[in-house]
């Protein structure tokens, strides 16, 4: 499954059932991958996976790929990739955000022993 396989979905082409659960598939896939980059620092390809993964996600969306009571199983699953990615993203915000406030006590007590 492409990207421009999702995009000519969200422009009004019709999707089989076997295509909409191959982007469903290829949206897990991503969100996997994306997960494990973020675990691992690698932001810019996190980056790289969250800009697939959102026109896939719409496409996805759209298509009611993931509307059936038989796809339930693979839609917690998709859910609850997204909230780990959101858990991990926040975890790493208050990380930087801690970071930063020790930085800022170094810089000033540096700025203490420069002034005196």
């Amino acid at each position: 499954m492409t990207i421009q396989a999702a995009n000519g979905t969200s422009q009004g082409r019709s999707v089989s059932p076997e295509e909409a659960a191959g982007m469903a598939d290829y949206l897990e896939n991503i969100l996997m991958r994306h997960l494990e980059r973020l675990r691992n620092y690698d932001l810019d390809g996190a980056m790289v996976l969250a800009e697939e993964a959102n026109p896939l996600a719409l496409a996805v969306a759209e298509a009611g790929a993931l509307d059936a009571p038989s796809c339930a199983e693979q839609r917690g699953r998709i859910r609850k990739l997204y909230s780990e990615i959101s858990l991990v993203i926040a975890a790493e915000r208050q990380e930087v955000s801690e970071k930063l406030k020790t930085i800022r006590k170094g810089i000033k007590t540096l700025g203490a022993y420069i002034d005196r």
